[in-house]
């Protein structure tokens, strides 16, 4: 063990009188990875996903739904941009998904349209997980397949 003297904080602290600071690990963040035979199944495994980490496990019923036509400059942020919807519709109108009917198409536009079915979310009848804050695109990756595979980090 190397000790250096006088002591680096102390010297630190004579110079800079800095605060102390504490950097500790949190878990504040879910992992998502889903498979399915096409990039529309994969997908949707991860609009169903999304619903069980805010409702603990429960998926709802389809009592009603929101259009979906969103465009991204490349996969990766097609699928942010999907995720982060989906966190403005639970966020603005309690909305979780409990179906989906998506199509993808894989081109200079990178578009997904489709439909999303769900309904309003209530902690009564749908219990409750963790509220999702946001999609990270840390640790992020998407194959196209076949299989298609879709990984993601959600922060919570």
């Amino acid at each position: 063990m190397v000790q250096i003297h006088p002591p680096l904080p102390f010297l630190l602290r004579k110079r800079f009188n800095p605060k102390l600071r504490k950097i500790f690990e949190h878990t504040a963040d879910a992992g998502i990875e889903v498979e399915d035979k096409n990039l529309s199944g994969a997908f949707h495994e991860v609009s169903l996903a999304f619903t069980e980490v805010i409702t603990g496990g429960n998926l709802p019923d389809s009592e009603f739904f929101h259009i979906i036509d969103l465009e991204g400059i490349n996969l990766d942020n097609l699928l942010v941009r999907y995720i982060s919807h989906l966190i403005f519709l639970f966020d603005t109108e309690n909305f979780i998904v409990g179906s989906t009917n998506l199509d993808i198409s894989i081109d200079e536009s990178n578009r997904l349209r489709g439909k999303i079915y769900g309904e309003i979310y209530k902690e009564s009848k749908h219990g409750y997980g963790v509220e999702i804050k946001a999609i990270s695109y840390h640790m992020l990756h998407i194959s196209e397949g076949p299989p298609s595979k879709i990984k993601l980090i959600l922060d919570l």
